[in-house]
């Protein structure tokens, strides 16, 4: 269970506009602005309208960091705040909310399978797919871009954002669902509606993140804890290209 912080229980850090505005950059922007720029971007230096180059994705996830950086600083500040002389413990948190996430992962995943013969999300079989042609970017977006931008959109604007307005668990559930929904999202779109059991995945990643932050009160382990868990995947997965 997460148990509450009281030292969470202040003022939102920011306004209500910055986390408008941070969510937006996600959920409009990242989702269908940005790639349409990308691929915009790509067609003026290759003539080639289907695709987005390597280059331009990069820049694309630069930006996408830059700029939910710059829109949340004040979550920063605050994780900041939290986090000094306590960077130690926080760190100690770290290898026991990934194995029980792992743990529980498994459980999920296992449970899914029973139930529909589903053995991997869309997303996951798309990132497989899209680092064996271009393992450098798909890490770049895996370890460094999701673990940021994510954490200060799921956690560190919608989730601070609600905690104090509703109960800190309406607030953990809407910000797992969501979490949850966004990686299932595509599929949806693409009438891959068996996808949407997968939710209850990331859903299950979503609460170990949001657990790690009521914890310690600070978005940096909830940052490194979805980062290890990305980078362990990736690993896993090009441990599976090279067999």
């Amino acid at each position: 269970m997460i148990r509450r912080n009281a030292r969470l229980d202040q003022p939102l850090p920011m306004s209500r506009l910055r986390v408008y505005l941070l969510v937006l950059n996600y959920f409009i922007g990242y989702l269908f602005v940005y790639p349409f720029i990308g691929v915009m971007i790509s067609y003026l230096l290759t003539g080639k309208s289907d695709a987005m180059t390597a280059e331009a994705a990069v820049g694309i996830y630069v930006f996408l960091i830059l700029v939910s950086v710059l829109i949340a600083w004040p979550i920063f500040q605050e994780s900041f705040r939290m986090a000094k002389n306590r960077w130690w413990s926080h760190l100690k948190k770290l290898p026991v909310n990934y194995l029980l996430m792992f743990g529980s992962l498994i459980a999920v995943n296992i449970s899914i399978k029973a139930l529909t013969g589903i053995e991997t999300s869309a997303n996951q079989e798309l990132v497989f797919e899209s680092f064996k042609q271009s393992p450098g970017l798909i890490v770049f977006a895996a370890v460094i871009m999701a673990p940021i931008v994510e954490e200060l959109v799921f956690r560190g604007g919608l989730y601070r954002a609600l905690r104090n307005r509703y109960s800190f668990k309406r607030a953990a559930l809407i910000s797992m669902f969501t979490f949850g929904f966004i990686h299932v999202f595509a599929s949806l779109l693409s009438g891959n509606f068996s996808d949407l059991w997968n939710i209850f995945t990331y859903m299950a990643m979503g609460f170990f993140f949001v657990k790690i932050y009521e914890e310690t009160g600070s978005v940096f382990p909830a940052i490194f804890l979805h980062l290890i868990n990305n980078a362990i995947a990736l690993s896993i997965m090009w441990l599976g290209t090279m067999l």
